[in-house]
């Protein structure tokens, strides 16, 4: 691999390490307030006589921003689902294809779920004019989760795949591919 190509790689490398530990810290933020909010509705249902009516549309909201950025880490770290015992059975250069074809479904994925689906469905909303029931905040907001993670999830993905090309092929043969 050209001295170039390393560069490029371990930039993109660097890149998504550093956005990686930003949503981090974003989805310890949001379930820390995720905990306070059930903590509050609890604490007014029992010690009040009555649960705050937002404090639970607030908590439905958050689960949702929480479960989507947490699956946009996921991705960040190479966390997510995977089959690595069959992969690791391949040969080194076909573990490269099977990464790259990987990479490669769900990037189209993420595009047409979450990109396109997703605005889709904040635009939809949008123009509906809908509002929460309990919270004065328009509903594309619990919406907006959708596309916001699949542009985190696209540019993890993007990088996977560069790192996936770019790459040397390590190992003996019969040894996993290149992470």
């Amino acid at each position: 691999m050209s001295a170039s190509n390393n560069q490029l790689l371990e930039g993109a490398i660097a890149v998504r390490k550093g956005l990686t530990k930003v949503l981090q810290w974003v989805v310890i933020a949001l379930m820390a307030l995720l905990v306070f909010d059930v903590l509050w509705g609890v604490i007014s249902r029992y010690a009040l006589g009555q649960q705050a009516k937002w404090s639970e549309e607030l908590a439905r909201l958050l689960l949702v921003w929480v479960s989507l950025f947490g699956a946009s880490v996921a991705f960040g770290m190479k966390a997510h689902l995977g089959l690595d015992y069959f992969a690791g059975k391949l040969h080194p250069s076909a573990g490269r294809l099977n990464a790259v074809v990987g990479a490669l479904i769900t990037l189209a994925f993420a595009v047409l779920v979450f990109g396109v689906g997703g605005w889709a469905l904040v635009r939809n909303t949008m123009e509906s004019g809908q509002t929460m029931v309990a919270l004065p905040i328009a509903k594309w907001w619990e919406y907006a989760a959708l596309p916001v993670s699949g542009v985190f999830m696209v540019i993890f993905l993007l990088e996977h795949l560069f790192e996936a090309c770019l790459a040397p092929v390590e190992g003996k043969e019969g040894e996993g591919a290149a992470r």
